[in-house]
């Protein structure tokens, strides 16, 4: 019985966790919990089957890069676009080989 109390504890403080997410983070466009656990399951489903690698990049180390490229007025629409075109350059000399 104690664990079962424990575990509705746990998951009402995860209830609040997210709703609370959703009220401050307004601009992601999540109105309701069902919508947020909709996109997480997508991104997930999108990891597992293996159709996608993601890199983990610190915040304020991407936020500097999207800021040197515009003053640096490089070639590139964003750090996803300067990413993809570095992938593509390292894979083009690579299959020259």
């Amino acid at each position: 019985m104690v664990l079962r109390t424990q575990e509705h504890a746990h998951q009402k403080e995860f209830a609040e966790q997210v709703e609370n997410f959703i009220k401050e983070n307004k601009h992601l466009g999540y109105t309701t919990m069902e919508e947020f656990f909709q996109d997480v399951a997508r991104w997930r489903l999108r990891f597992l089957n293996n159709e996608y690698e993601y890199v983990e990049v610190r915040k304020h180390e991407y936020e500097k890069l999207v800021s040197a490229i515009k003053e640096m007025d490089l070639p590139f629409l964003g750090v996803t676009d300067f990413i993809e075109q570095q992938i593509k350059s390292v894979l083009k000399k690579h299959s020259k080989r």
